[in-house]
């Protein structure tokens, strides 16, 4: 914590530093004497040099020229800057020096620098944080750092393309140079204790403009604020490994899958999924919904036929010991029922007895029903139909 508010005084004191340096530097170079090229118009002012509007002669077309300041020989490495070729890079046509300034030949953009241009959204700024991006990793694989990425040296076209200029600071990666050269506001902390460049500077240098960028709009998202975080760390074994790796997180965040910067929960992976396909995951939770349906519908039917089962019991242990006491107290002397009467009562209730076999109210009634039987069947029957007539009476004439 001591450390990151260390770092802060030491940014804010930074740039400072930065707007002292640019009113030092406020008196612009002049145009050198640059064979086929004329000055029309100064385009700015800053602490490297001076940039104009100039006519390029032979081809009929207006370019951007970069003045730079106290440089009286052209650094080794524009030759290899002018050979960058990338669709968000800013090209560099030509390139020179004399003996008492250098200068660049730049493709001139029709548009705004991402200073002064208003993002619409947290993704416009990330859409932009892409191209520069993919910018930052071609020329690292061309062997060359930037070292001055920050808002002012970032373009957006009439068209909305996004260009990555002013590489007058470049230099070699293999160079590896210890230099403080730069706008420090936006200087990596490695570097501003006197540091090697790397591409992990550049990453860095990137981080702080988006994030510069982002708060002109309102509060990042917390998949965007990882990556912010992840890309500015204090220590740059923090950071990603790579502005390659930077940049598939941010075209993640932009079609709504998981960062690496942010591993999510799953309803966060859920969410993130439903905003990619929202028909799919419509579906989903129709599916899941119907199924739930379907379960409780299920445990209500089972409740219900659980509590008509046992109602159908308990009737039936009643109506078997019902018929048992009643086939128990039949009286021999009463009314003389039927054989087959007898049997099929008994057949009830042994039918009871298989449905409900636990139950030992059932297993009496049956076993009281059959000693019930089995004592009729031992009984004296009565003689049925008409007395006869003695033998032994006589008969009346």
């Amino acid at each position: 914590m001591l450390q990151e508010e260390l770092t802060a005084d030491l940014r804010h004191l930074a740039a400072e530093l930065d707007e002292l340096g640019e009113n030092e530097n406020s008196h612009a170079p002049s145009f050198p004497s640059i064979p086929d090229f004329e000055p029309i118009s100064l385009l700015g002012i800053g602490g490297m040099g001076a940039v104009y509007m100039a006519r390029q002669i032979s081809l009929g077309r207006d370019v951007a020229v970069k003045v730079l300041s106290s440089h009286g020989t052209l650094p080794e490495e524009a030759r290899t800057v002018a050979q960058l070729h990338h669709p968000n890079i800013v090209q560099v046509f030509s390139a020179g020096s004399d003996a008492t300034t250098a200068w660049f030949a730049m493709e001139l953009v029709k548009g705004e620098s991402a200073d002064r241009h208003k993002f619409a959204s947290i993704e416009e700024v990330a859409r932009l944080g892409v191209s520069v991006a993919e910018a930052l990793a071609y020329a690292h694989r061309c062997g060359i750092l930037h070292r001055d990425v920050k808002p002012s040296n970032i373009f957006v076209g009439e068209s909305g393309t996004v260009k990555l200029g002013d590489f007058g600071l470049a230099c070699l990666a293999a160079a590896n140079e210890k230099d403080k050269s730069g706008t420090k506001r936006y200087m990596a902390p490695e570097v501003l204790d006197g540091g090697k460049v790397s591409e992990s500077s550049d990453q860095y240098s990137l981080g702080v403009t988006l994030r510069q960028l982002a708060e002109r709009v309102g509060s990042p998202s917390p998949d965007f604020a990882a990556i912010l975080s992840k890309t500015t760390a204090h220590d740059p074994s923090c950071r990603y490994e790579s502005v390659n790796a930077l940049l598939a997180d941010l075209r993640r965040f932009l079609a709504h899958e998981p960062v690496a910067a942010n591993p999510p929960s799953p309803l966060r992976r859920f969410r993130l999924f439903a905003r990619r396909n929202p028909i799919a995951a419509f579906g989903i939770v129709a599916a899941v919904l119907l199924l739930a349906a379907f379960i409780a519908a299920l445990a209500v039917g089972y409740v219900k036929t659980s509590r008509a089962l046992e109602a159908t019991h308990q009737e039936a242990a009643r109506a078997a010991q019902s018929l048992a006491a009643t086939m128990t107290n039949f009286d021999r002397s009463e009314q003389d029922p039927r054989d087959t009467e007898l049997r099929r009562a008994l057949e009830v209730a042994e039918s009871l007895a298989a449905r409900f076999p636990d139950d030992e109210t059932i297993k009496a009634s049956v076993e009281a029903i059959r000693k019930a039987r089995e004592r009729r069947a031992n009984l004296p029957r009565r003689p049925r139909g008409r007395k006869s007539t003695p033998l032994n009476t006589p008969s009346r004439k």
